[in-house]
């Protein structure tokens, strides 16, 4: 089926803001949401330096937190999409679900014993999923899609095969990431954080920040002023934990998402681009632009400059905040980049800039060689 697919709501909550409205400011503004912690109690720090993190300015108690951003995100964007007939799917996109309560766990139990031993093996993923489905009464699919950094993309894509394919009328797909020690010190032991703000695709960029976030967004078949229109899913196996370099899988996925959409490149006004700021992913993906615009492409941004990397919420959230700043009447600029890196040979787009209609593509690259790219009307 090639129904078409529309964005009827969206909610979200980042480093810049607790709801979209609120995030969207900050990105008009430019501003950057990353600093030291100041709301995850349960971060054990050995050096205040490789403490620059995202978090969502909200201050209740840690095990409250957690479930607070997920059921006030996707209440943001159930009101902004009004009732709904028929059956609801939700697809959840994310890396830890509730880890951060095993996380919590072992603080208490080791401040009575401090040889107590983690409980890592009560929680999984789907039980973000499974609130939220309780939560909005679905009678659709309930689908957990946990593949790193492309968690969200991938959900996104997922609900949209659903819905094409009538196993649901209408289709939640949420991004949820929170901070955790797992995924600071996995990160710092790659050598890929950085303890200075990141600078992505810049010639001096040396890693990345983590944030937490949730995005939520519901598709319908229908039309409306965005328009999911295509997708692809890609896997490059070259390396478990880096990208490629030489820009070919960059260029696969987003050649073929654009085809999956019936557009041409000429058509594309805006890239959301993954960039990350480390080393590789920048260059394969730059690269990868290249290689289908040309030495001039549409503007693209990275948002992690602004946000930090929230991983398996990053997909969806990242995607949220675009659409709303079009809708708010501008596309997003990047933050950090001052030096172009002559192996790119690209620069990101530094400023806000004017919400072009048109076709917007939307990346996604993740360790395992997962690769997704999205494809959205703005019209």
């Amino acid at each position: 089926m090639t129904a078409p697919l529309v964005v009827l709501g969206w909610g979200s909550a980042c480093a810049l803001g607790a709801d979209t409205d609120s995030s969207v400011a900050g990105l008009r503004a430019g501003s950057c949401g990353l600093g030291r912690p100041e709301r995850s109690a349960h971060l054990q720090l050995t050096d205040a330096r490789d403490a620059l993190v995202g978090e969502i300015p909200i201050t209740p108690p840690p095990e409250q937190r957690l479930r607070q951003v997920l059921d006030m995100v996707v209440d943001e964007a159930m009101d902004r999409a009004g009732p709904g007939h028929g059956r609801t799917g939700v697809f959840v996109g994310t890396t830890g679900g509730f880890f951060v309560d095993a996380e919590l766990q072992l603080l208490r139990a080791r401040a009575l014993d401090p040889l107590a031993w983690p409980r890592l093996g009560q929680r999984g993923q789907g039980a973000v999923a499974d609130r939220v489905a309780q939560r909005v009464g679905a009678r659709g699919p309930v689908l957990t899609y946990a593949m790193a950094c492309t968690s969200s993309a991938a959900a996104v894509a997922a609900a949209g095969q659903h819905l094409r394919a009538g196993t649901c009328d209408r289709a939640l797909v949420v991004g949820y990431d929170m901070l955790s020690n797992l995924t600071l010190r996995g990160f710092q032991g790659l050598m890929l954080y950085d303890p200075e703000p990141c600078r992505p695709f810049d010639a001096s960029r040396k890693g990345l920040q983590l944030g937490e976030g949730c995005g939520a967004l519901v598709l319908e078949r229908g039309e409306g002023p965005f328009q999911l229109a295509g997708w692809s899913n890609h896997l490059d196996p070259g390396n478990l934990t880096s990208s490629s370099t030489d820009g070919l899988t960059a260029e696969a996925v987003i050649r073929a998402a654009l085809d999956h959409a019936g557009v041409t490149p000429a058509q594309v006004v805006g890239i959301k681009s993954h960039g990350t700021g480390t080393i590789d992913n920048d260059l394969g993906e730059g690269l990868g632009i290249g290689r289908v615009f040309g030495s001039a492409p549409p503007p693209f941004v990275s948002l992690k400059g602004a946000l930090g990397h929230t991983l398996g919420a990053a997909g969806t959230l990242e995607l949220v905040l675009w659409l709303a700043a079009l809708a708010a009447g501008f596309r997003p600029g990047s933050l950090g980049f001052t030096e172009q890196d002559p192996a790119i040979g690209l620069s990101p787009s530094l400023d806000p800039g004017p919400a072009d209609r048109g076709v917007h593509i939307f990346d996604a690259f993740g360790f395992g060689g997962s690769c997704i790219a999205l494809v959205v009307r703005h019209g």
